[in-house]
């Protein structure tokens, strides 16, 4: 389950023209050329020093700027807080501390086994470093459900008060508004309950969709509505955006640059596609279509990516890997099970392409279980997926054998519409691992064609 750790704003402003995410030259000092009344405010803000970087709380000319977003976010998302949201400005060492304290240990482990075994990650690498140094690189700002706590670094605050010139104080303007529609998701949505339940990584990426999609919106419709365009304009494009977005191109940074394509894939999907997304629901039915979005959210990541799919409710296909009696008595054990979904298939599948994704390759998809196996530091994986035609399969078929190790610890067939992924087990096993396959695809019946979306229905 990856980068679920932090609901923040990382990559949506490259949407309007370029992200804020570098310190700016020192700027003049804002007592300089104030006079008495910034040397009380400079006194105000005494910054708290903290075991990393440092962190203080909004001084009252910024408190007062933050309300005034409030008031534009709250009308915005036409949904008003209920109580004011604690301020910290913190400086990018801080935050980046605080987002390593907020990756948990399961998770961390949970990314190892499952992504190790894939060969996505490499598993001897810190990866506690590696996550928090890609997150602090990129996260300009973020909203903690588990405290309500808003957290903005610190250069995006000095820009809110035009210490960096009026281009820097918009962008400040919008992350503050992105953030607050995370309050607010909190606050009448139910996001901090959302947030904290289990679900498997294709749930999870659909849900951060959910949440990240409906921020950049209404952070974007506050900017459309700075300029005289209603948001109603914009959302058609928005919505078929998707087959021009290069990840790549649009999010760049040194870290983000060196790191795995699943941890950057499942960092920017749910603002870019998130984004595309939720302007679907919100044509579809306003706000309100997105205020059901969260009590109701996608249940799969092939429903943001296809949002006709979500209105039609078309359910994902449910695949339950059998543990094989051969593969327990030779000593390995159940280390993790999960759904991984489209969104990270076509990560798995497109491994040699320069995108780090095969979106063609994983369009089919109806559904999956992945199990990897441990015995003593060994890692073995059995991975059952089904797709919505025999064609869609042999799609899915050629790609994961194109990114398959060679080794004969490795296999990958195809029976009628699913395909089996094997890494790290020992040969001999195979062919039991195989036959449970072969019974599972032959109980697999023709798909049915995906049901018409209701004319009516708004979630």
């Amino acid at each position: 389950m990856m980068s679920r750790w932090v609901i923040g704003c990382a990559v949506v402003l490259t949407l309007l023209g370029g992200c804020h995410r570098s310190a700016k030259p020192d700027p003049v000092s804002p007592a300089a050329q104030a006079g008495p009344e910034a040397e009380a405010t400079s006194a105000e803000r005494a910054p708290t020093a903290t075991a990393s970087g440092t962190a203080r709380p909004a001084t009252a000319k910024e408190r007062a700027a933050i309300d005034a977003l409030v008031r534009a976010a709250e009308e915005v998302r036409q949904l008003k807080l209920l109580r004011p949201v604690s301020i910290e400005i913190e400086d990018g060492e801080a935050i980046t501390e605080s987002l390593r304290t907020q990756i948990e240990d399961e998770d961390i482990e949970q990314a190892r086994v499952i992504y190790g075994a894939l060969g996505l990650l490499d598993a001897d690498a810190d990866l506690r470093a590696m996550f928090a140094g890609v997150l602090g690189e990129q996260v300009i700002g973020y909203y903690d459900p588990e405290s309500g706590r808003l957290v903005v670094r610190e250069d995006v605050m000095s820009g809110l008060t035009g210490a960096f010139g009026p281009e820097q104080m918009q962008e400040a303007r919008l992350v503050l508004v992105h953030e607050i529609v995370h309050a607010l998701q909190d606050q009448r949505l139910g996001l901090g309950e959302s947030y904290q339940a289990e679900r498997t990584a294709d749930a999870d990426n659909g849900f951060r969709a959910v949440v990240e999609g409906d921020a950049t919106l209404a952070m974007l419709a506050h900017a459309l509505r700075q300029q005289g365009i209603p948001l109603s304009a914009a959302t058609q494009g928005i919505q078929q955006m998707g087959g021009y977005l290069d990840l790549n191109a649009l999010v760049r940074g040194e870290k983000l640059d060196d790191a795995p394509a699943i941890l950057r894939v499942t960092l920017v999907t749910p603002y870019l596609r998130g984004l595309q997304f939720i302007a679907a629901v919100q044509a579809r039915g306003g706000w309100p279509a997105v205020n059901n979005a969260h009590r109701r959210p996608p249940i799969s990541s092939e429903q943001v990516l296809h949002p006709d799919k979500y209105f039609a409710r078309e359910p994902a296909e449910v695949v339950s890997v059998i543990d094989n009696p051969s593969v327990i008595a030779a000593g390995f054990e159940r280390a993790a099970v999960d759904t991984l979904g489209e969104l990270e298939l076509s990560v798995y599948l497109g491994q040699t392409q320069t995108s780090g994704t095969d979106e063609a390759a994983a369009a089919g998809w109806a559904g999956d279980e992945l199990v990897v196996y441990a015995r003593g530091e060994e890692l073995a994986l059995v991975w059952w997926t089904s797709w919505d035609s025999a064609a869609e399969a042999e799609e899915a078929f050629d790609a994961a054998r194109g990114v398959a190790p060679k080794s004969d610890t490795a296999a990958v067939e195809r029976k009628g519409r699913a395909v089996l992924i094997v890494r790290g087990l020992p040969p001999k096993l195979h062919r039991n691992v195989r036959s449970d396959f072969s019974s599972f695809a032959r109980q697999l019946r023709d798909r049915p064609a995906p049901p018409e979306a209701p004319k009516n229905l708004v979630y």
